[in-house]
């Protein structure tokens, strides 16, 4: 395995499916990609663990991680597809994306604290609980989540999936967390998708990313100590 070449290869690639697909794989082959992914976020490096409010036994999160995960198979990716065409949810390019994706991983950080939003009651929660205050413990439940992609996005590459970590756009709202399971009292960095390696022949738009090409001069932006 070349690292570096990995590193090098992974790169943002926003699949268009222009009709919902079957998916490229089994349902086991995609809950084995999950697996894998997961397995591969597991080995983020973090800092605090997670605040014990956001331990739920009954949900099965009872991790020390400050981030969780709420994944998606290509068939519940078409399913919430569905879902925002019957409910005319105005999501944009993200039901082509789910119409596309072999799995999805939703991931949240778990703020420490919060500013005034916290002290509304979990269920009027209508968007995420923001302002959340920028201390030392949430600077670094952010690092840890954005490692945790990282790896993900890194092993999605090793493995031949195209993928495109997506801020979430209206994912991050209620009417299409609700559908997922995602609590509004977690903070989404980020939705992970996984899409087929042949998704050109397979007649999608394949968007890469538009920085790509920027920096790579580490000159620009590096600058040695003069100790």
């Amino acid at each position: 395995m070349d690292v570096s070449k990995i590193i090098q290869g992974r790169k943002t690639s926003k699949v268009l499916a222009p009709v919902s697909w079957g998916s490229t794989l089994s349902e086991v082959e995609q809950q084995e990609l999950i697996k894998t992914l997961l397995e591969s976020a597991a080995y983020a490096p973090f800092h605090y663990p997670a605040s014990a409010r956001y331990k739920k036994e009954e949900r099965g999160t009872t991790g020390n991680f400050p981030f969780r995960a709420y994944t998606l198979t290509a068939s519940q990716c078409r399913t919430l597809a569905t879902f925002i065409e019957e409910h005319d949810v105005q999501a944009g390019k993200v039901k082509n994306m789910l119409w596309a994706a072999d799995a999805m991983i939703v991931m949240t950080w778990l703020p420490d604290v919060f500013g005034e939003t916290a002290a509304l009651p979990a269920e009027e929660f209508i968007a995420e609980p923001l302002p959340f205050v920028g201390n030392a413990r949430n600077m670094e439940h952010i690092a840890a989540t954005a490692a945790a992609i990282q790896n993900m996005l890194l092993k999605a590459t090793e493995l031949g999936h195209l993928n495109y970590w997506s801020s979430g756009g209206m994912l991050r709202q209620q009417v299409l967390r609700d559908p997922m399971g995602v609590p509004m009292t977690e903070i989404m960095l980020g939705c992970i998708f996984a899409f087929p390696g042949d998704s050109l022949e397979r007649g999608a738009e394949v968007k890469a990313g538009k920085h790509r090409s920027l920096e790579k001069d580490t000159e620009l932006w590096a600058v040695a100590s003069s100790l």
